[in-house]
């Protein structure tokens, strides 16, 4: 009796597990690819929405020129890089 219980819950699985990979998998699969190219296309638009803008920004400020000067405070330190040691090539 035990012999045939296990056989049957062997059957049961194998079919059920068939059953799965032949239906709901690819369902599954199917909703997860049409989710990805969703977000692709959104990016996409995106990305095409702001390039629509930079060209708008373009034309609007074509010509301007802006100059940002540094200040002599805003000269990087070199106190904690350490020594430079010059060298040459011994052969």
């Amino acid at each position: 009796m035990q012999i045939l219980r296990t056989i049957a819950i062997i059957f049961i699985i194998f079919y059920g597990f068939r059953l799965l990979s032949r239906y709901v998998l690819p369902f599954l699969l199917k909703r997860w690819v049409n989710k990805k190219m969703g977000q692709f296309q959104n990016q996409a638009n995106s990305q095409f929405q702001d390039q629509q803008k930079a060209q708008e920004f373009a034309k609007e400020h074509e010509g301007e020129v802006k100059i940002k000067s540094r200040s002599k405070h805003d000269k990087p330190e070199s106190d904690g890089l350490g020594e430079f040691v010059d060298y040459e090539e011994v052969e």
